[in-house]
This record gives structure tokens, C-alpha cells and sequence, in this order.
């Protein structure tokens, strides 16, 4: 790009800034001084809004907790009971009747365990609550726990004996020489684990959407609404699994059903996890969380440029408005609706109406006064070609007298020709005086007059109809229209009349335009004109009208040519059209 289109540009778009309205302009003033407010505001109310966040995810946590104290509850009477039975269980391992007793009671005090037994190291599980008896020889599970000797907590999908999902809680037994002999187990339903206690004070006073408990490898174990709802209501873009290796977490998200949810994890026991589902303070709102930061700076925002539009409008713009509407018809030259009224302006404006009525006024009466001197102009200068055309035909007068009592031949010619001449420029004058006044005269018709009279004068010498006229309209100003009148009178007056020859040739007028920026006048008529034209004949009268003409052409700025042959002779001027 070149530098003087940079320039341009520049220029550009300077000045589409310079247009711009004062609502436009003082809206943008308030923004930017709004503008650190604004951004301090969207700061606060973020920050608000991550602690009001921060705040709820911590109480989405702790209502989790509460919400599984009746599981935690459940496994810790599991953990203390199978300890109990590990400690007294291996004096009776060799007496099945009595073994599986212990296991009944055991079962008994525990209404959600599915099974309570003994194993040895074998496999062969004999001693089992209601008689229950299984061979776990080769089960990797059992095999793991043997291999482990402590208290472990397992999650089994599918029990081997009770056949439903259980949580096993595991305790080795020692025999008297501190030798591992089997363990001891202590089997909780699944859905006893998961199930909330609804007797509780804390989940009657706020209950979760869903209760889900699931394993470390991101099995869904079990859901207080189903599992079918339970899918529903998982986090969208986590899963089981993440969310077990990051243990404790509470944090805010779309569920799969597309609602906003708080999603708290609490480790049960073991590789037993509970995910609390909870509704989010902001489910309910109008407004989405993420664009409360940026609402109220927005109103605002929104609210200043309404105010300084209207202001603008109320208090200036309408005023200026109807200010330059009245100048702007004023300027046009509509007198007639230039009345200023305002409604109320501020005391600026009134100051400035007040300067243009004042203007109005003071160019109203300079404008009459103008008015007045231009019609007193027109009269003078109407009067002026009233009385010189009534000189020049009185002067005509006295020439015709003198004709007639002339008997000399020659004196007789130059008396016709100076008649004829005084004549033409009296119809000048008179037709002058017919349109004074006008800054642009319609040459066309001025000259039509100028023939139409010296035609009459041709009559008088038996030479009717010798001028014929192919006039085009054309519009001229003043200062060319009058000198080139004049000159056409001129030419015309240097064609004899007295002395013409049946075989002349007419004489011919035309006016016509050469193109957009000039015009031309051809006159053609006897050759007899030519000496009278070119300035070569010897007397006073004929040199007279040849430096007449030559005036004329130069106060019309034009050019004059003389041609023609076979007895005519052509007098063409051709000029430039100027304004006025």
C-alpha cells in the first residue's frame, strides 16, 4: 500500500469519527470510563462466585460423608465382628457343628450380612452360616487372600454362595503358635451397604439425587434410584474409574442427563467407593454460572449508553436537529419554514436559536434591502433601453427625413444604411427593454426580433421576405447575448438594400450549437455585403460598421470569419459559451 493511500484511509476513517453523533461519541466516553469498574466488578464477581463454588463442592462433600456415616457405620460392626471371630474361632475350627453355631449367631446380630465363615487354608468351606459349604480351592480370590495375611475388604460382583453382589470382610486366623490356619469371613449385601439410612436427621434434611457406590475399576456396583437412573446421573466427562484413583474429590459438573450437578467421592472400605450426586444451588437460576461474572458489568454497561443516548437525545441532539433542519431550509432558500421553536432547551442551545433568529433576521432585511436596489437596478437600466430606443428612433426619424429630401444617389445610400442601422439597434434596445432584468436571455427570441425589424425595413424596398432565419434555442447570459444582438444588427445593416438584384441570393440566419461548451451565428447573403464586412470599402460609414463589427465579436470572445463564392458571402462568428 502506497503512502498516499495510508494517507487517504487515515483520512477516511478521521472523518467517520468527525460524524459520529453526539449520543454515539458521549456513549463511548461513558464506556471507557466505565470500563475499570467494569473489569473490577467481573473480578469480584468471579471471585465470588469460584468461592460460593468452592464452598458448595466442600458441603457436597460433607453431606456425602453423612449421607454414607450408616455404611461406614455397617462396615466398621463388620471389621470389629470378624476380629472378634478371628480371635476366638480356633479352638472350635476342628468341630464343624459348633463352628458353624458360632457362625449363626454371628449371622444373627447382623441382619444385612449374607454369610459368615470359616475357611481353611485348603479351600474346603465347611463351617458356614446356615450350614453353607463351598470348596474354594483354586478360587483366585481366595488365593489372594490367603497369600495376604491381614484384615482386607474385597467386593465380589457375584458371591459364590449367597449368588449376589457382596462386600467380604476378611481376617486371617492364627493358631496358638502364631501360624495362619484359615480366615474368616463376614459377607455384606451389596445393596444393604449401599442403601441410605432414611431415619437419619442430616438426609431427611437434604437427600441426594443418587447414592451409586462403585469399585476401583469403574464397576457399578449399586444405585439408591437403580442402576438404570444410575448411568443418568454419572459425571459426563469422567468416569468410575478416574474418579476412584483420585480417591476424595468433590467437584461440579453435567451429568449424562445434561443437568448441573455436584459430584462428591468418598472412599467405603477396601476398593469400595460411594459417588453422592447432588443438585447444584445454581440448577434453578435464570442465569448460567459462567456468565454471571460478566451480567452485571454487562447491564451496566447497557444501562449507561441508554442513558446517554436518551440524554443526548432529550437535551441536545433533537435541538440541534431541528436547528439544522430550519438553516439547512433557510440556506435552501425556503423562507417559509425557517421558525425556530424549542421545547425546553438547555440554556447552550436556547443562546444558539436565539443567535440564529438573529442571523435570520438580520439577513431577512439585507435581502429586502438587496431586493430593492436590484429593482430599482432593473428600472434604471429598463428606463436607460427605453430611452435609448426611443433616441435611436427619433434619430431614425430625422434620418428618414433627410431621405426623403435627398436627391443625391450616393447620399441617398448612405443615409438608407445609417437608417437601417439605427433601426436595428433601436429593436436591440427596445427588445433589451422588454427583458431587463434576467441574467440569461433566450438569444434565440432576441434575435427572431432584430430580423422580424430589419426585415420590415427590407419591405420598404420591395426586398419582402429576403431574410430567412433557422434559429435554434439558445440560452446566454447577459454580457454575450446583448453584443452578439448588437452584432447580428450590424451584419444585417451591411447588406444593401436599395440597390438589390432580383437574382441576389436571400440573406440567411442560423444559430445553431458547434457542441456542449460552444455556439455559432452564420449570416450568407449578397456578395455586394463583402467590402462592407472585411472594412475595404472607402467610406466613413462602411469602415464605421466594419470596426463595429469587430467590437462586437470581441466583446463576445468569439471568432469571425468571412467566405463564400458564386455572388454570396458568408459572415460566421463562433464563441465559447460562458456562465453568468
Amino acid at each position: 500500500m502506497s503512502e498516499g493511500e495510508t494517507a487517504n484511509d487515515a483520512a477516511s476513517a478521521a472523518s467517520a469519527v468527525r460524524h459520529w453523533g453526539v449520543g454515539r461519541r458521549l456513549a463511548v466516553m461513558i464506556v471507557i470510563t466505565l470500563m475499570p469498574l467494569g473489569l473490577l466488578s467481573m473480578q469480584q464477581t468471579a471471585s465470588v462466585t469460584r468461592e460460593v463454588s468452592r464452598n458448595a463442592e466442600m458441603a457436597a462433600m460433607g453431606a456425602t460423608v453423612r449421607a454414607a456415616a450408616p455404611q461406614i457405620r455397617l462396615i466398621q460392626r463388620g471389621q470389629a465382628s470378624v476380629a472378634t471371630l478371628a480371635a476366638i474361632i480356633e479352638p472350635f475350627v476342628a468341630d464343624d457343628a459348633a463352628c458353624r453355631r458360632i457362625m449363626d449367631q454371628i449371622k444373627a446380630t447382623e441382619p444385612a450380612a449374607a454369610l459368615v465363615a470359616y475357611t481353611p487354608l485348603s479351600g474346603q468351606m465347611t463351617c458356614g452360616s446356615d450350614g453353607s459349604r463351598f470348596d474354594f480351592a483354586g478360587n483366585p480370590l481366595f488365593q489372594r487372600l490367603i497369600e495376604k495375611p491381614e484384615p482386607m475388604i474385597v467386593v465380589n460382583p457375584q458371591g459364590p454362595v449367597s449368588g449376589t453382589a457382596v462386600l467380604g470382610i476378611v481376617h486371617p486366623v492364627f493358631n496358638a503358635l502364631g501360624m495362619q490356619i484359615g480366615i474368616v469371613s463376614l459377607s455384606l449385601r451389596h445393596e444393604a451397604v449401599s442403601q441410605a439410612d432414611e431415619a437419619s436427621a442430616d438426609l431427611a434434611a437434604s437427600r441426594p439425587v443418587a447414592l451409586i457406590t462403585f469399585d476401583g475399576a469403574g464397576n457399578l456396583l449399586t444405585a439408591d434410584t437403580g442402576l438404570d437412573q444410575a448411568v443418568l446421573q454419572l459425571p459426563r466427562d469422567r468416569g468410575l474409574s478416574d474418579l476412584a484413583r483420585n480417591q476424595v474429590q468433590s467437584f461440579a459438573g453435567q451429568s449424562v442427563s445434561g443437568n448441573r450437578r455436584l459430584f462428591s467421592v468418598v472412599p467405603l472400605a477396601g476398593d469400595v467407593y460411594l459417588l453422592g450426586v447432588w443438585r447444584s444451588s445454581t440448577e434453578e437460576t435464570l442465569v448460567d454460572p459462567d456468565i454471571a461474572p460478566y451480567l452485571l458489568p454487562g447491564l451496566m454497561w447497557l444501562a449507561a449508553l441508554a442513558v446517554a443516548v436518551f440524554a443526548a437525545e432529550y437535551l441536545v441532539t433533537r435541538h440541534v436537529r431541528m436547528i439544522s433542519q430550519a438553516m439547512l431550509a433557510f440556506a435552501r432558500g425556503n423562507r417559509g419554514r425557517y421558525a425556530l421553536h424549542l421545547s425546553n432547551p438547555p440554556a447552550e442551545i436556547e443562546d444558539l436559536a436565539e443567535a440564529y433568529r438573529t442571523m435570520t433576521a438580520t439577513i431577512l432585511r439585507d435581502e429586502a434591502e438587496l431586493e430593492n436596489l436590484v429593482h430599482q437596478k432593473d428600472m434604471l437600466l429598463r428606463e436607460v433601453h427605453h430611452r435609448t430606443g426611443n433616441s435611436l428612433q427619433l434619430i431614425a426619424s430625422v434620418l428618414r427625413m433627410h431621405l426623403r429630401e435627398q436627391l443625391d444617389d450616393a447620399t441617398r445610400r448612405i443615409l438608407e444604411n445609417l437608417h437601417a442601422r439605427v433601426m436595428s439597434l433601436s429593436t436591440v434596445h427596445l427588445s433589451l427593454y422588454r427583458i431587463a432584468g434576467e441574467s440569461r436571455i433566450s438569444v434565440h427570441e432576441l434575435m427572431a426580433d432584430v430580423i422580424a425589424k430589419v426585415s420590415a425595413i427590407h419591405e420598404r424596398y420591395a426586398r419582402a421576405g429576403s431574410i430567412e432565419a433557422e434559429l435554434r434555442p439558445l440560452v446566454l447570459a447577459t454580457e454575450q447575448a446583448v453584443p452578439l444582438a448588437l452584432l447580428l444588427a450590424e451584419v444585417l445593416s451591411c447588406f444593401p438594400s436599395s440597390d438589390a438584384r432580383p437574382d441576389d441570393p436571400p440573406i440567411r440566419v442560423t444559430l445553431d450549437r458547434c457542441d456542449e461548451g460552444s455556439a455559432r451565428m452564420r449570416i450568407s447573403g449578397p456578395e455586394s455585403a463583402r467590402a462592407i464586412l472585411a472594412g475595404e470599402s472607402f467610406d466613413a460609414p462602411t469602415k464605421i460598421a466594419a470596426r463595429l463589427i469587430r467590437a462586437f465579436v470581441s466583446q463576445l470572445g468569439g471568432e469571425f470569419t468571412i467566405t463564400g463564392d458564386a455572388g454570396e458571402v458568408v459572415a460566421e462568428v463562433t464563441f465559447l459559451i460562458r456562465d453568468s
